[in-house]
């Protein structure tokens, strides 16, 4: 008899075990879904400023996290100080479910310093990604259907991180500012951020970079003290960001 109701009490908490994980596994049905295949990823970083993407992590808004490349490339504009994020051809193709974090491992030039960033996108902005646009394509001369699918994230110095949308293939069709970084360095060979350099160096920025800098000085903007950039947590140090 005892043994009989063990069993009984074992099956029925394991059931119960099973409903709760499946409960909590499950995808919030009201959440936006994307009515394509695709969404896209680029990076961008300040004309002579360059800065290096080389370990990425998504987390999808069904909880489900997948390693994905960003390819940084130039800004397009021919003032550092100003953003351009039109269609670059470094942009490229991610096949889960809308992204509502990353945690990105980067390094940027200008600063000699390893960096890793969390950016949020908040939930307005995922069903931005999934809203239907009207516009008249001259290319095609006819009217088509448009959607901001790309998530464009721009790296500057002092650990600035800046997140938009494009997509609407409209020549007048702005970028959409969704969000900044929570950004902390981290040490050199740390295993978190592993050092991707042969040698171990960061490359160092141009000579004309260093002109630009000698003419008009580090951009506010590009301070990690204005930028709320703290030591990494792996170093041990209070208050670092949550990742």
């Amino acid at each position: 008899m005892l043994k009989h109701i063990i069993t009984v009490v074992s099956l029925v908490m394991l059931i119960t075990g099973c409903h709760t994980s499946r409960n909590t596994n499950r995808v919030d049905p009201n959440l936006p879904k994307k009515p394509y295949a695709e969404w896209r990823i680029g990076g961008r970083y300040p004309l002579y400023f360059q800065s290096t993407v080389f370990s990425t992590m998504v987390k999808t808004q069904s909880n489900k996290y997948k390693i994905i490349n960003i390819a940084a490339g130039g800004n397009y504009s021919r003032d550092p100080g100003k953003w351009n994020t039109r269609f670059g051809i470094n942009d490229l193709p991610v096949y889960s479910d809308l992204p509502e974090e990353f945690y990105i491992c980067w390094s940027s030039f200008a600063d000699q310093t390893f960096y890793r960033t969390k950016l949020v996108v908040p939930l307005w902005a995922r069903q931005e990604m999934v809203t239907p646009h009207h516009y008249y394509s001259e290319a095609y001369d006819q009217n088509e259907i448009g959607y901001n699918d790309t998530v464009i994230i721009g790296f500057a110095p002092g650990g600035s991180v800046t997140g938009w949308l494009i997509g609407v293939a409209h020549p007048d069709a702005p970028s959409i500012e969704f969000g900044k970084g929570i950004t902390e360095r981290i040490p050199q060979g740390s295993d978190v951020c592993p050092n991707p350099y042969p040698n171990g160096k960061i490359t160092e920025i141009t000579p004309e970079a260093k002109a630009w800098l000698k003419k008009h000085g580090m951009p506010k903007a590009w301070q990690e003290k204005y930028n709320n950039v703290t030591m990494g947590q792996y170093l041990k140090l209070k208050n670092p960001p949550n990742f």
